[in-house]
């Protein structure tokens, strides 16, 4: 009887489909890692291009190739690398972007000092033509469930995930969420361990012509599901919304220009609508929940209105009047609100 093989700690996850422009860069990065102790699990999702010669190239023997016989889909090939994996970490890479040197050791040791965290993901720099933006995401778990009311609370490509849980709860992605099933899979996680984000940029995020986003198709499809889902966090405030109000759910969540006087007063009613509920259930933490109200507010006025004449209308909205504290801290309130909202609208 053969020696028993040790698993490894970490399983990197790569799902490769025509990916050869930009799949050295995206390989070596993880290839050069400080933290060894993994397997990158590539599938080659039945790709026309050079990318099964490009991976093969490299004699590294924690990589291990699987070539689905003809292209699957993304969710599809998640799904067979979930099944797959043999770390008790599963870490997610797509084959267009670069992990920072630390990542995995950053990752791995914040997983390890939080065992009550299902899943988390980091900071990353956002690429594009040739400028870098620092994109941040709320940190604690508390915070992350009221943003996930409104945006997918953890960016896919900087995941990792404790497989002991995608075991036990059977989780998988869902093709009826796709090109919103990252949200749906951190919605469904929620529901049986916390998540996080770690305050570190951890990796280079690539912005480029061959991404599928603006597809027209693309587009209908990622509405759905983002309505979906949606939906199911509005629930939880015991909110039931129509068409309509998932249209202005979706236009608030995405940070859009109200398109007149009546969409933005529609938007304001919404969102006390949402704060109103949410003081009288307490499903969400109150402190992070009006933060987050406010933001989506406040970059909704701005949006419509422009600097001054929209940063006067938002501090006399009623909306912005139903936050309760003394003068002082109201007023830190507003300058840590702005500062964070100015960061956004910088990157976006």
């Amino acid at each position: 009887m053969g020696p028993v093989m040790k698993s490894p700690k970490v399983t990197v996850l790569m799902p490769v489909y025509n990916g050869e422009k930009y799949l050295r860069d995206a390989i070596e990065s993880i290839l050069k890692q400080d933290f060894i102790d993994f397997e990158f699990l590539i599938f080659n999702d039945g790709s026309t291009d050079d990318s099964e010669k490009i991976i093969r190239s490299y004699s590294d023997s924690r990589i291990r190739l699987i070539n689905n016989e003809k292209n699957i889909g993304l969710v599809n090939t998640l799904n067979k690398g979930l099944e797959s994996a043999l770390g008790e970490y599963i870490v997610r890479m797509d084959c267009d972007d670069v992990s920072l040197k630390n990542r995995l050791t950053v990752q791995v040791e914040f997983m390890d000092k939080n065992t009550n965290i299902g899943a988390s993901g980091s900071y990353y720099y956002r690429l594009l033509n040739g400028k870098k933006a620092i994109m941040d995401f709320p940190l604690n778990q508390d915070e992350l469930k009221c943003f996930m009311l409104f945006i997918c609370p953890i960016a896919h490509p900087t995941a990792i995930i404790r497989r002991c849980i995608v075991i036990k709860e059977k989780l998988r992605y869902r093709s009826e969420y796709i090109h919103a099933e990252d949200y749906d899979f951190w919605s469904q996680l929620s529901e049986f361990s916390q998540l996080a984000n770690v305050s570190e940029v951890l990796l280079n995020y690539r912005i480029h012509e061959n991404q599928i986003t603006g597809n027209v198709l693309f587009e209908t499809e990622k509405r759905k599901s983002l309505n979906d889902i949606r939906s199911r966090q509005l629930k939880r405030l015991n909110i039931l919304p129509s068409l309509e109000e998932l249209e202005l759910h979706h236009l608030i969540s995405d940070g859009s220009k109200p398109e007149n006087d009546e969409m933005l007063v529609k938007s304001e009613v919404w969102l006390k609508r949402l704060m109103i509920e949410n003081q009288k259930l307490k499903v969400l933490n109150n402190h992070y929940f009006e933060k987050i109200i406010l933001e989506r507010w406040l970059r909704m006025c701005f949006n419509y209105y422009g600097g001054r004449k929209g940063l006067h209308y938002f501090i006399n909205s009623e909306l912005y009047r139903l936050i309760k504290l003394p003068f002082k801290q109201k007023l830190e309130f507003f300058k840590n609100l702005y500062n964070s909202y100015k960061r956004k609208a910088i990157k976006n």
